[in-house]
């Protein structure tokens, strides 16, 4: 079964909300999520496609849209909805290109603006946003922050592709339930999860994320090494694959080839309460702090306050970790269609441990996307 798309109508929608709130006339958008957030434009993974730049020009009275991209980006381009394609040859496999494919784009793109939008009020995304030889800064604006607040509410569309992704990171969270033992290596595993998850998604998976083992749950996050994993070892699976864009991200500790102690069952309870008390705060509205200290506050009753040392969680989607940011001191408020995660955990020798789900805010409250198991025993 293929893997969901950003569709037309989403994409469309999104660049008209995106004008609606931009007091200029010609949007550039640069940043490689935005332009499929706008257009459906993803060159595919893992391919050359992937290396170089893209640029989406929307003019914000009519609505037309422009993709200027490279011809190893083609195929890709063909499959978006932007209204024209104008695409240039950085190398066809005979001829020297000459000059960096990355500085060859802002030269063209310069040259598009000269020509078409010598005058124009542009906006820009400044992290992104190459340097235009001759492009006046006081016409430009950075429209980084609309993006950013616009993408909190996820669309129809968007919610298909992160139910889809959160599959297949559920399929590599099983396997890793059926294949972890005693003698087989962190690398061995996560090659095994990867595995488990492209053959749910159809298509090669970007996994990145924490597989430790062992003492290396002291560090709270790393990524696969050779490390033998061994009996009565704690393993914590924190995993987030990427697939069609968007993120998964969730956890899951698993103690192998032995039954919990007393205080390790004592944190397996202390997780899962945790992370009920921050799920009941999951309403548009809420502020990120109250749900942190609603983690916390949780991890304390229970005697594990001191080895919670890190965020309660996060926002999810093209990014990871993205706003809102469940830290101690931020004022961010929850809004309808937000993606989250809850990761409450705790890192004490012999006795570490997270686990966290996914949820999507909306008016009737949290729904719980993830379905994973969360015990610590196989």
């Amino acid at each position: 079964m293929p893997i969901p798309a950003l569709t037309a109508e989403g994409c469309s929608d999104r660049r008209s909300r995106l004008a609606q709130l931009f007091d200029g006339d010609l949007i550039i958008i640069s940043n490689p999520r935005n332009l499929y957030y706008y257009t459906g434009f993803l060159p595919p993974f893992p391919s050359l496609a992937q290396w170089g730049p893209a640029y989406l020009l929307l003019e914000v009275n009519e609505g037309e849209t422009t993709l200027l991209c490279h011809n190893f980006a083609e195929a890709a381009a063909e499959k978006s909805y932007t209204d024209t394609m104008e695409i240039w040859s950085w190398y066809d496999g005979i001829k020297n290109p000459d000059q960096e494919i990355f500085s060859q784009g802002a030269r063209i793109l310069g040259e598009l603006i000269r020509s078409r939008y010598r005058s124009a009020r542009i906006g820009i995304e400044s992290g992104s946003f190459p340097l235009i030889p001759g492009l006046s800064p006081e016409k430009c604006s950075d429209v980084s922050s609309l993006i950013a607040r616009q993408r909190r509410s996820k669309y129809p569309d968007e919610l298909a592709c992160i139910r889809s992704v959160l599959e297949a990171a559920l399929a590599g969270h099983q396997a890793a339930r059926r294949e972890i033992r005693a003698g087989i290596s962190e690398i061995e595993l996560f090659n095994l999860i990867c595995g488990a998850v492209t053959e749910a998604a159809g298509v090669p998976a970007m996994l990145i994320g924490d597989i430790i083992s062992g003492p290396r749950t002291l560090e709270i996050s790393g990524g696969p090494t050779r490390r033998v994993i061994e009996r009565g070892d704690t393993v914590i699976l924190d995993l987030s694959p990427v697939v069609g864009g968007y993120r998964a991200d969730y956890t899951s500790t698993i103690i192998v080839d032995a039954a919990p102690d007393r205080r390790q069952l004592g944190l397996e309870t202390a997780l899962q309460a945790a992370l009920d008390e921050g799920k009941e705060k999951l309403w548009p509205g809420s502020r990120a702090a109250d749900i942190y200290w609603a983690v916390k506050g949780s991890m304390e009753q229970h005697g594990f306050g001191d080895g919670f040392t890190h965020h309660a969680g996060h926002g999810l989607g093209l990014g990871h970790p993205e706003a809102p940011f469940f830290v101690p001191h931020s004022n961010e408020e929850l809004v309808r269609g937000d993606v989250v995660t809850l990761e409450p955990g705790c890192y004490e020798p012999g006795c570490s441990g997270r686990i966290e789900h996914v949820f999507l805010v909306t008016e009737n409250g949290p729904e719980q996307l993830t379905r994973h198991y969360t015990r610590f025993t196989l």
